[in-house]
């Protein structure tokens, strides 16, 4: 049977990796170019130890042996620019290698010294049928090096699952707190994008759905701990029925039709009741209801564009333990989906607030490039709107505040007037970054 791997004729078994602080890109060339049962080699230093672990750990799980490869010894500094240390670690592991087994040298993570004195060790062995490759972070190929030729480049086909990536990262999720794989009330959601494009009638659900702390309005809050700020527990939050007095009719007959917010009540919206809606809990009614849908609307855009894009996963709301994080503070991803290797994130909020919508982007970009390298792309999608008295149009000047970003399609941004027709904006987004497959 022929092999669907385009690159399966410069596969290798024993494979020599340099550790960088990004471990995806390593895990994809050992995946579509070492063969099956083969030996990576993972060259490190004291710094990158700890991608090393995790990618020694995937490439396990996926049957495939691993040498780790000491530019350091424990505890001493870091031999990643030390030419000589380099070259001899390098030689002495590929030397021992059988002259009937092919070796490669996959130079895109590490330093600069490190590809370099690497290439050097291997090279310098005379072996005809060395593979040297890297991977391409705007084009998504894998190139192959040629000595006395021009390079050869191939597209990159690997489903690669959003758990991976995060395992990939030393990032997990709480057991009770998993990404939703699938939308809850996408219909409700997207009426409630359609009722958001008439400023008075958004006002009417923002003034509800505020739990701010330090305000003195928002119906919702009386569902959240006045103490801690977070959501009351779910004993109290079943027995709670809110008043809609205030919020726009328009809305109200949304939450009677597709959420049965009505049916104990002509103006009382029941957690209990509405949480039956296909919702795991009364928190989680809460969230959808204070700003959450929209990211229900905006994985239902995605999921809808699955086939015609050949994307892989697709989920909503990472949440991943404090503990875990480099900060200590909580680390969240809205909503987020795979191309093939290539990370998509899209941060969401209803605020119409360009500050904090700046925030939200910052922190986005920040996190999709810790998990996706280079290779990443981020997307907010808000309720902000242009103003016409300001000189530059607020998405662009959003992207601005991102250095170059503002002719960047690795970055876009939405806004309010671009909800009703954002599943045609995502896919024109994703087809702009769209790799070589």
């Amino acid at each position: 049977m022929a092999s669907n791997n385009p690159l399966d004729k410069h596969q290798v078994d024993h494979l020599f990796l340099l550790i960088g602080e990004n471990p995806l890109p390593n895990y994809v060339a050992a995946m579509k170019l070492l063969e099956t049962g083969g030996t990576a080699y993972l060259v490190y230093t004291n710094q990158t130890r700890p991608q090393r672990e995790r990618l020694k750990i995937a490439l396990k799980d996926k049957g495939f042996h691993s040498q780790e490869v000491a530019l350091d010894k424990q505890n001493s500094d870091s031999n990643k620019s030390n030419a000589h240390r380099i070259y001899t670690k390098i030689q002495e592991y590929a030397g021992k290698i059988p002259t009937n087994e092919r070796i490669g040298l996959h130079y895109t993570g590490g330093t600069n010294p490190m590809a370099i004195h690497a290439y050097r060790a291997i090279d310098d062995l005379k072996r005809t049928d060395t593979v040297y490759s890297y991977l391409d972070a705007k084009t998504l190929e894998i190139f192959i090096d040629h000595p006395n030729s021009d390079s050869t480049h191939r597209g990159v086909q690997l489903e690669v699952s959003l758990e991976i990536l995060f395992q990939l990262h030393n990032y997990k999720w709480e057991e009770n707190k998993k990404p939703l794989p699938s939308p809850i009330l996408p219909d409700a959601a997207a009426e409630f994008v359609r009722l958001y494009q008439n400023e008075e009638i958004a006002k009417t659900w923002r003034t509800w759905s505020n739990t701010h702390r330090y305000k003195n309005y928002g119906e919702l809050k009386k569902a959240k701990n006045s103490e801690t700020g977070y959501w009351k527990s779910e004993d109290e939050l079943s027995k709670l029925s809110l008043s809609l007095t205030g919020v726009h009719p328009e809305i109200i007959e949304v939450l009677r039709q597709k959420l049965d917010a009505l049916a104990s009540s002509p103006s009382q919206l029941s957690l209990k009741v509405t949480k039956a809606k296909g919702f795991s809990s009364c928190q989680q009614v809460c969230e959808w209801l204070g700003g959450i849908w929209l990211e229900h609307y905006v994985l239902k855009q995605v999921k809808e564009l699955t086939q015609e894009l050949q994307l892989g996963e697709s989920k909503m709301s990472f949440v991943i333990k404090k503990s875990q994080t480099y900060e200590g503070g909580v680390f969240e991803f809205d909503v987020a989906f795979m191309r093939s290797y290539q990370l998509f994130a899209i941060s969401c909020t209803t605020s119409k607030d360009p500050k904090e919508c700046k925030l939200k982007l910052f922190e986005a970009h920040t996190r999709a490039k810790q998990l996706g390298g280079d290779e990443a792309r981020v997307a907010l999608v808000c309720c902000c709107d242009n103003d016409p008295s300001k000189p530059q149009r607020l998405d662009l000047w959003l992207k601005s505040q991102l250095e170059g970003a503002v002719r960047n399609p690795k970055i876009a941004v939405f806004l309010r007037e671009d909800l009703p027709d954002l599943k045609k904006k995502i896919a024109n987004w994703a087809k702009d970054n769209k790799g070589a497959i």
